[in-house]
């Protein structure tokens, strides 16, 4: 029998819009102003999933003042925000995204964001793609500078505070391992991989995942 699910929380970046090369490409650019390059295996491991000011203090690797640590974020993101201006044509949603959300609205299935992105890129998100037809923008859990960042498990559970759901009845889509093993931690009822590259090894040691998928309509199922 199926877990019950009464919510779901979709991680952004990568999951429902795959733009995981257009932050790869700003952060290599980043730290090579600044003297220190970013290996495959690191992108992976100490980028993906986390939020900007773990990763800037991975790069520098010393404390970082207020003021350095927020002209920093700001210097990145404009450099992810131009590659994606760039490239207009691949900023597109996901295999599926349109048919699966429209399909939860219809069932009346509460649902919300919980993203390591900042205010001003959701804000972006939500112009670009007209995410407003789907979610409220005061229930999107982003990196405000309170939670902790994947994998810790603070913005699922926040996330599930927001949609007044407890979080073993939620399903938690994600594409990062950072986000796989923070849906875990937070004690998530159902957890997706999103793998739109079908790399299944990626996840092949998360043995708690309960599906991989390559289109959200493959979802469906869950709900019927």
């Amino acid at each position: 029998m199926l877990q019950a699910i009464r919510a779901v929380i979709f991680d952004f970046n990568g999951t429902l819009f795959n733009d995981t090369s257009f932050h790869n490409t700003a952060w290599k650019e980043f730290a090579l102003k600044y003297g220190k390059t970013l290996t495959p295996d690191e992108l992976d491991k100490n980028i993906h999933g986390f939020t900007n000011r773990e990763i800037l203090k991975y790069l520098f690797q010393r404390p970082l003042a207020e003021k350095e640590l927020k002209n920093l974020y700001e210097e990145k993101e404009n450099l992810y925000r131009s590659v994606c201006c760039g490239h207009p044509e691949k900023c597109i949603l996901t295999k599926g995204t349109e048919d699966f959300i429209g399909f939860l609205c219809e069932i009346n299935i509460p649902r919300t964001i919980a993203t390591a992105s900042y205010l001003p890129n959701v804000e972006m998100y939500f112009k670009i793609f007209n995410l407003e037809r789907w979610f409220q923008l005061n229930q999107v859990i982003y990196d405000s500078g309170e939670f902790r960042g994947k994998p810790h498990p603070d913005m699922f559970l926040a996330a599930s505070v927001k949609l007044g759901i407890p979080i073993a009845d939620c399903m938690v889509i994600e594409d990062s391992k950072g986000g796989i093993q923070a849906a875990k931690n937070a004690g998530a009822g159902t957890i997706i991989a999103a793998d739109f590259e079908e790399n299944r090894s990626k996840f092949s040691q998360f043995t708690y995942i309960d599906r991989v998928i390559s289109d959200f309509r493959q979802l469906k199922s869950y709900f019927e």
